[in-house]
């Protein structure tokens, strides 16, 4: 990986080398085929237990008050895993047989008690609000995504909470695809956006949390 330039703040330097890392990782699944050597370790082990925190960060954030009824009641189904549809084609049987081997290994670790979202959690979750927000702002000549169009302004800023929700857990899903072993189709629109959130976070990064020592 790259030398980064230190902010100066451990937190901020950990999550500007753990965006650039996957978006490293994701590099080479898109050159080569298949991740580098540690690759679906690191995703594992390193981005997907932040992006758990992201979640947990948007569930200690999410008040009544941020929502409307309609968005709420959503949530809350969502959140009791009742809109999870069954799969229709080859490929999400594949994909979903995947995903329930993983969960099986990931319902054997030991569990975690419930507890508030701490300062670092929240500060996840405004890490990932501001990247969505960036993102569709990215320079064309920034942008590293290899298929279809050079810019990621087509790709929607959240609107509300769900739209947040459903963003965050796009990025978890996307990622457990990919580290069991799922290669994407560079035109997949879900992949897209995964690459394009590191692509933003990495570029956003390099901009801002590197200029504050």
């Amino acid at each position: 990986m790259a030398d980064l330039e230190q902010s100066g703040y451990g937190e901020f330097d950990r999550l500007l080398a753990l965006v650039r890392r996957t978006r490293e990782v994701l590099d080479v699944l898109i050159g080569q085929g298949e991740l580098p050597a540690g690759g679906a370790d690191y995703l594992a082990g390193a981005t997907l237990p932040h992006l758990e925190h992201v979640e947990a960060g948007f569930r200690g954030w999410l008040r009544a008050s941020e929502a409307d009824l309609a968005e709420l009641q959503y949530l809350v189904l969502q959140a009791a895993e009742l809109r999870i549809a069954p799969p229709r084609s080859p490929a999400e049987r594949r994909a979903a047989a995947a995903e329930a081997a993983l969960e099986s290994a990931i319902s054997r670790r030991p569990q975690v008690p419930l507890r508030r979202a701490d300062a670092w959690t929240l500060l996840g979750l405004a890490h990932t609000r501001l990247v969505l927000a960036f993102m569709p702002r990215l320079p064309e000549d920034e942008v590293r995504y290899p298929a279809g169009r050079r810019t990621y302004a087509d790709i929607a800023v959240p609107r509300g909470p769900a739209e947040l929700m459903d963003r965050i857990e796009e990025l978890e899903r996307e990622l457990w695809r990919v580290a069991s072993g799922r290669r994407p189709r560079p035109l997949d629109p879900g992949f897209r956006r995964t690459y394009g959130f590191f692509d933003a976070a990495d570029r956003l990064g390099g901009r801002t949390f590197g200029r504050l020592s």
